[in-house]
């Protein structure tokens, strides 16, 4: 069977969403703590990916810093919300990522804000509200907000991108993950990863993190960033089932419910801006980071 250029290109965008979507049930499977999980994911994929970054345009060293600095917090983050709470509401809530790039691209790109992200922000808004009352009372607090730090500087790190967009996101997503290791070195003195959780982590860095950005990558020299933002939606739907199916926990019903609301606002959004050809270079998708 024979696919046309597009129809390859968006297989390649969902077989990285799929890989990506697997995030969270390394992260429960796994005994290290977060600053381990995020130290060796980012060591075993950017080996991983060097190979691949001969030839490409890397940002400038200040660039990077900064790229590596947010790198590092949404990550550490996002892995931390994920053993505190559960895996729906770490992922719902690093996906409300493109809620600050509403906020804050006026300021920080100078970017006029329009009236149709006002529809899909409140709709966020309200999944987020969702999330942190229905949730209240099971003693995720800490998780929730972990989470929520995560979706903030994720948002950051996609208004940074757009800064060096003229870098090679390859490159890119290599430098973030050398610099990140290096950051997070010192979770060696911790001596919390066994054999199996060192097994698990490299396929975590390979399959869930390198092997994807590189999926994503392809794709997207043929897919509009638009429709690439709504296949990658496919993530933070997946996380939680793979999570359900094969870790056995559950998502509360308040969850559910609040991050129905936050992927139907993206996905709202995402549609404004496949419908209008000229808002798609306003906002940035969201690179899966988790």
């Amino acid at each position: 069977m024979t696919f046309s250029p597009h129809t390859t290109a968006r297989l390649y965008l969902l077989g990285g969403a799929v890989l990506w979507s697997t995030g969270g049930f390394f992260i429960k499977e796994i005994d290290a703590g977060a600053t381990s999980i995020t130290f060796f994911r980012c060591l075993f994929a950017g080996l991983l990916l060097a190979p691949a970054v001969a030839g490409r345009r890397f940002p400038s060293p200040p660039d990077i810093v900064v790229s590596i600095g947010l790198f590092a917090l949404l990550l550490g983050l996002y892995v931390g919300a994920t053993k505190e709470t559960t895996a729906a509401n770490a992922i719902f809530l690093q996906y409300t990522a493109p809620l600050y790039v509403i906020a804050f691209a006026p300021a920080l790109l100078g970017e006029r804000l329009r009236s149709r992200d006002a529809v899909p922000f409140a709709i966020c808004l309200g999944g987020i509200a969702v999330l942190f009352i229905g949730n209240s009372g099971s003693g995720d607090v800490v998780g929730l907000l972990l989470g929520a730090g995560s979706g903030f500087f994720y948002g950051l790190f996609l208004l940074w991108l757009r800064r060096v967009s003229h870098a090679d996101p390859v490159a890119i997503t290599f430098a973030n993950c050398m610099g990140v290791a290096v950051l997070f070195s010192f979770a060696l003195l911790k001596r919390d990863v066994d054999a199996e959780d060192l097994a698990l982590l490299f396929i975590m860095g390979a399959v869930q993190f390198a092997l994807p950005y590189l999926l994503f990558t392809r794709g997207l020299r043929e897919v509009e960033s638009a429709e690439a933002s709504l296949l990658a939606l496919v993530e933070p739907v997946l996380n939680p089932v793979w999570v359900a199916l094969f870790y056995g926990e559950e998502p509360t019903v308040a969850t559910v419910i609040g991050g129905a609301v936050i992927i139907t606002g993206l996905a709202v959004r995402y549609s404004i801006i496949r419908e209008s050809p000229a808002a798609e270079a306003t906002l940035e998708p969201p690179r899966p980071a988790a």
